[in-house]
């Protein structure tokens, strides 16, 4: 019975690991290069709320964190930028 237990355990993983590899392969983060050539193209990059420096051109989990990334407008100085808000200045003492 545990013999049995032990080869459709082994038997399960190794059919799995392909499916696993498929998803794997499909979230390869992008080179900043690559993510900018995209955005030149019109094309929709994702990247990471938290880690900036991540790109990608399919929406889905941060490879870092596990978190949704997020469509990017543009890429400055090597991280995504998400908005084009300009931070609020600094309120000014008296």
């Amino acid at each position: 019975m545990i013999k049995t237990l032990s080869i459709l355990i082994v038997a399960l993983t190794l059919l799995s690991a392909p499916a696993f590899a498929a998803d794997t392969a499909a979230q390869t983060p992008l080179t900043e290069q690559q993510a900018v050539e995209l955005l030149q193209q019109g094309k929709a990059i994702y990247s990471c709320p938290m880690h900036a420096h991540v790109f990608s051109d399919k929406e889905g989990p941060c490879p870092i964190c596990g978190m949704d990334l997020t469509q990017a407008k543009a890429i400055e100085k090597g991280e995504a930028v998400f908005s084009d808000a300009k931070p609020m200045p600094m309120m000014e003492s008296k």
